[in-house]
């Protein structure tokens, strides 16, 4: 049963997530290094903010749920069982654990997300390879941040919220809910971005839980977000 804790530090997750949203639109064409375009200043400023706002709820979920946030805060076992969702093709054989399956999403997630990205920006902006290989640097350092952000608030947030209050079979799809209407504004954006996102929420709260760590989830967001900022990095 959900105490009144949870709910409160769930109504905050979902505050912190709109807060992304704000913050993303409240940046645009603030600049404060003119050496540097418009876009990478917006991301400089927004990172910064979102981190502080990030290790703000860490402090308070170390402060509320403690035990829970040292057990999945930290790499974790990458080789961990999976349990088998035949209904979204996770049918591991035998011998494959969350190693095999973590590979096979990193490459699968950053595919799509490349292929969304292509038809929705790259072919209406003619984006080249050379732009998008001059903006490399600041689009990993960003990527690293804007996955940390998303996994501590949406993802890492609500399993310590919600572990053994409510079923593990539960708790990614409340993290794919929240993740998912809050990529609808986002990057890719509208229903297939929500779609997107939503799975991924899914799919990365789930291996927290199964691997008691955020690695995998870390790193598939963050090669996703590569990606992505490699492309939004270049546009004016």
């Amino acid at each position: 049963m959900i105490r009144t804790k949870e709910i409160i530090l769930l109504l905050l997750i979902v505050l912190l997530t709109i807060s992304l949203v704000i913050v993303s639109s409240s940046t645009n064409g603030i600049v404060i290094f003119k050496n540097l375009s418009e876009v990478i200043n917006k991301q400089i400023i927004y990172q910064s903010i979102t981190l502080l706002g990030t290790f703000f709820f860490l402090f308070v979920l170390w402060m509320t749920k403690k035990k829970e946030l040292l057990t999945y805060f930290q790499k974790g076992n990458i080789y961990a069982e999976i349990i088998p969702e035949p209904i979204v093709g996770i049918k591991p054989k035998p011998n494959e654990n969350w190693f095999h399956v973590g590979i096979n999403f990193s490459i699968i997630v950053s595919v799509v997300t490349a292929i969304v990205i292509y038809f929705q920006i790259i072919s209406e902006n003619g984006i080249s390879l050379r732009d998008i290989f001059k903006v490399l640097p600041f689009s990993i350092v960003f990527a690293l941040s804007n996955s940390f952000v998303e996994e501590g608030i949406t993802r890492l947030g609500v399993v310590v919220v919600l572990k053994d209050i409510i079923k593990d079979k539960t708790i990614p799809l409340i993290s794919a809910g929240i993740f998912g209407v809050a990529h609808y504004w986002g990057n890719p954006g509208g229903l297939l971005g929500l779609l997107v996102a939503g799975f991924l929420g899914w799919l990365l709260s789930k291996s927290i839980i199964e691997t008691k760590g955020i690695f995998w989830a870390w790193l598939i967001h963050f090669l996703q977000d590569v990606i992505i900022f490699s492309v939004l990095l270049t546009m004016k």
